[in-house]
């Protein structure tokens, strides 16, 4: 952060000798001072323009006279870093851009400086890991993109890094059992999904480890016979369903 406020106090000190310039053609060119509409005495945004196209660096302001956004343009197109900035002077996110669209990395933040979310893009298009942050630090989803659709193992997690869900992603779709846990690790529940649907059995389990119900799906709907036990484990009542309806 100390470079890029050494950077914007250069940046800055270039441009005020300059003046705002329209050639013949009413076309923007060169150094530009921008001012808030209602506050004609703040500068909104300073940078260069190229036949009307910004170019070059931008910097952008909050109406407290503090660094908003720092980009990179290229004819006119976001073209670099650009870095997103609290009016507290945290950074908020930190992102990339190849011809306008996202490439590479980018990282965005939680005010207390720590990271909300990571993720990868090729030229505009999702590709690589996936991963959202709970504001301690911790992870609490994880996935892999690939070609902008969902592949692999989906991962969730509890604030204190214990597993909270898993499951398997094929283009999107959700393909195997879904396990759902509680904090102790014991299993929740289990779901068997096919094509993004509940296709098989459904178990939902107490924290000792004993079903509380069992039954199926079929295209998402229950069907057939429902059952419910106690906390020991012994069958309490059943019922029957036929496409999502009780009998």
């Amino acid at each position: 952060m100390k470079f890029i406020y050494l950077f914007i106090y250069l940046f800055s000190s270039i441009l005020t000798s300059q003046n705002n310039h329209v050639d013949s053609n009413d076309m923007k060119q060169g150094e530009w001072k921008l001012y808030f509409p209602y506050l004609d005495s703040v500068v909104s945004e300073l940078g260069s323009f190229v036949n009307d196209l910004e170019e070059g660096v931008w910097i952008k302001y909050h109406d407290n006279g503090k660094v908003r956004e720092i980009s990179f343009y290229k004819d006119g197109k976001l073209d670099g870093y650009r870095l997103s900035i609290s009016k507290k002077g945290q950074l908020n996110d930190q992102e990339f851009f190849l011809n306008g669209q996202y490439h590479g990395s980018q990282t965005y933040y939680y005010d207390n400086s720590r990271k909300k979310m990571e993720c990868h893009y090729i030229q505009g298009v999702k590709h690589g890991d996936f991963l959202k942050y709970y504001s301690n630090g911790n992870i609490q989803e994880s996935i892999t993109y690939s070609s902008d659709k969902k592949n692999g193992y989906a991962k969730w997690y509890f604030d204190d890094k214990s597993m909270s869900m898993q499951y398997t992603y094929k283009d999107n779709m959700i393909i195997d059992t879904v396990y759902a846990y509680y904090r102790n690790g014991q299993i929740k529940s289990t779901y068997v999904y096919e094509n993004n649907e509940r296709n098989g059995e459904c178990v939902q389990y107490a924290v000792s480890g004993l079903p509380l119900s069992k039954g199926m799906y079929k295209n998402d709907q229950k069907t057939g016979s429902w059952c419910d036990y106690d906390s020991l484990g012994f069958k309490l009542n059943c019922v029957k369903y036929q496409n999502g309806v009780l009998k």
